[in-house]
């Protein structure tokens, strides 16, 4: 093929995005992740919950002008030559499978991370001429081909390994689209025959319509994830109500308006079951997720937090029920740290002494 031309319309739709992106007020260098979110990147509480089709839509997202530049470049790189190789169906098909597969690793691996960018795809490219590499063995011989088999490997290399290192980057999405890319360019490198050429239209049809089932069936089996920000958001829903609810009785208790056994109904029944609940539900959150460092810090937080409170209101139960002293001690100091460690998260709320 002496001419290209899904490889041009590709660059041109991702930076097309990009700038409509920025005319809509998203930042050009970091976009927040809110606006990531609403334009359509990957992200597994969303993605797992029905929007499936922003496993699509995120492949031509970018995380700021570099992210932009440097996927661009590696797409022109590549673009061309696997696009005269594959011919313009084997070579789209090619990359829209790769791309689905890295989003699918992406919400397996970490679905609580947002992401985006057409580096699964990029990377199922070069998955792509490895494939062609191992069917057609002897082009090392070809200068051409093995300056490309070379450039190919230390691309490869340089940026799987900087990927572990760095942190930030979706290596599940690279990973992902590298596997994709390899196992369609198995199937759909050409022989160079003439009766090959025929039958590749055809050929990457079915590959298309195969992969895409394969990528439906694959979706459909990643559990639902929860969106950690949510269930943060339902128990400061929690916290808040419960702190007033306690606050206001304990404030009746000071004016004689409840007696002691009220205040201990009003602890064993209203406060400590959802407050158990709440903590059992960060508990699986920090235990079942694989949360960003932020997150993961503040959950940890949390935890501390509501351990404290429900030590302080199960002792403070404790005695008021048997006229135990040294239990509304230790209860006023558990109150005391649970509301130091709240300030540390930026909590306000405070329980009443």
């Amino acid at each position: 093929m002496p001419k290209t031309a899904v490889t041009p319309v590709l660059l041109v739709l991702n930076v097309a995005i990009f700038v409509l992106m920025l005319a809509r007020g998203v930042h050009p260098v970091q976009p927040a992740i809110d606006d990531l979110i609403r334009w359509g990147a990957n992200y597994g509480p969303r993605t797992t919950q029905g929007e499936w089709w922003r496993m699509f839509t995120c492949m031509f997202l970018h995380i700021g002008l570099l992210h932009l530049l440097f996927n661009m470049f590696a797409l022109w790189h590549v673009g061309g030559v696997m696009e005269r190789i594959f011919g313009r169906t084997g070579f789209l098909t090619l990359y829209l499978l790769a791309g689905l597969l890295g989003s699918i690793a992406s919400v397996a691996w970490n679905p609580a991370v947002v992401s985006a960018g057409a580096s699964g795809a990029i990377f199922g490219l070069f998955g792509g001429l490895l494939a062609f590499f191992v069917r057609h063995r002897d082009a090392h011989q070809h200068a051409f081909w093995a300056a490309l088999r070379t450039n190919t490997l230390t691309f490869l290399a340089y940026n799987l390994v900087f990927g572990f290192i760095q942190q930030g980057i979706d290596m599940a999405a690279h990973l992902g689209g590298l596997v994709g890319g390899f196992a369609c360019g198995l199937v759909l490198t050409p022989t160079f025959t003439l009766a090959s050429r025929a039958r590749r239209q055809l050929r990457s049809g079915l590959v298309g319509v195969a992969g895409l089932g394969i990528m439906i069936s694959l979706a459909g089996l990643l559990p639902r994830a929860e969106d950690i920000d949510a269930a943060l958001q339902r128990f400061a829903t929690v916290d808040t109500a419960s702190l007033e609810l306690f606050n206001q009785t304990m404030t009746q208790r000071q004016h004689n308006r409840v007696t002691d056994t009220e205040v201990v109904r009003v602890l064993e029944q209203d406060l400590l079951p959802p407050w158990r609940a709440q903590r059992q539900h960060l508990q699986r959150l920090r235990t079942a997720s694989r949360l960003p460092a932020r997150q993961k810090q503040l959950v940890d937080t949390l935890l501390e937090y509501v351990a404290a409170r429900q030590e302080g209101w199960e002792l403070l139960a404790t005695g008021l029920a048997r006229r135990d002293q040294r239990a509304l001690k230790q209860a006023s100091e558990k109150q005391r740290q649970a509301d130091a460690v709240f300030g540390t998260a930026g909590g306000r709320g405070k329980a009443a002494p």
